[in-house]
């Protein structure tokens, strides 16, 4: 009787009875016509919709960065040992690299970047210390340059550095990519320290003078700037190279998880998923 009064409605439905299987199997094939989701992340507790066109944009955008960052990184080194004048070569192909470096990175942080993220690393006092010690550096080689192409120098340095701190900001980015650029910032800084201590430059270099007794001297305060980035920078680091999931906020004290925006993994920050609803619908309308 069950068998007969299922044929009955499913021939009332316009089904025949050589298609009752095939409709049925249909809906657990993969080729079966289904409906295309967008792609999504979890941040900070909530369900974040990507871009449809971000896997192109973060294929070529890492790709780019990572080049022009280390030819950069290459050709300050050499003409730091090699050239001062602003019109070499090298320094031509140092600010092209450096144009190729921002219009990849703009490649990557179009429409993936969470403003939540941003507002959470700006509270933190490493990153706020980062941030001014990079404009204090950028400031002094405008007041008093080394030579023509110390504030151009002092400017790629602070671009570079504020691109690295807020790529925690970053939505969605390979690990390869984080390293990448976290060893560029890395070294250059290094160098940078490397030479206030070793080489001749800056040598001289009154900042300023108070009476007799107080100078400043530019190379020493550099040198401190730099080495107090690094330093501020060393708990970031470890925590990217340890964290191969890349669940933690890099730079977020706290270790704080980019899932739940708490120190736990299994508890959510209520103010933050709020946040996060907020900005995932405004980007949805």
């Amino acid at each position: 009787m069950n068998n007969n009064s299922t044929s009955k409605t499913q021939e009332l439905a316009g089904v025949s009875p050589g298609t009752r299987g095939l409709t049925r199997d249909n809906s657990r094939n993969s080729w079966a016509p289904q409906h295309e989701r967008r792609k999504s992340i979890r941040l900070l507790g909530n369900v974040v919709e990507l871009d449809e066109w971000l896997d192109w944009r973060l294929k070529w955008g890492q790709r780019g960065g990572a080049v022009c960052g280390g030819l950069c990184l290459l050709l300050f080194v050499l003409n730091s040992f090699l050239f001062v004048s602003l019109n070499t070569p090298l320094n031509m192909g140092l600010l092209v690299c450096f144009v190729g470096f921002l219009i990849s990175m703009a490649t990557l942080y179009y429409k993936n970047i969470s403003f939540v993220i941003t507002r959470r690393l700006v509270k933190e006092v490493n990153v706020v210390i980062i941030l001014f010690l990079g404009v204090c550096i950028f400031t002094i080689d405008c007041a008093k340059p080394y030579n023509s192409i110390s504030p151009i120098n002092g400017f790629v340095y602070l671009v570079g550095l504020s691109l690295f701190v807020f790529l925690d900001a970053v939505k969605k980015k390979s690990r390869m990519f984080m390293l990448t650029i976290a060893i560029l910032s890395a070294v250059t800084t290094l160098y940078c320290i490397f030479q206030r201590i070793f080489l001749d430059i800056d040598v001289g270099i009154i900042l300023f003078q108070y009476g007799d007794d107080y100078v400043f001297h530019k190379r020493s305060i550099k040198r401190s700037c730099f080495l107090q980035i690094f330093l501020f920078s060393l708990n970031g680091l470890w925590t990217m190279f340890k964290d191969k999931k890349m669940e933690m906020m890099m730079f977020a004290t706290g270790n704080i998880y980019r899932e739940t925006g708490t120190a736990s993994k299994y508890v959510e920050d209520r103010e933050h998923s709020m946040r996060m609803r907020r900005e995932t619908a405004e980007s949805m309308v």
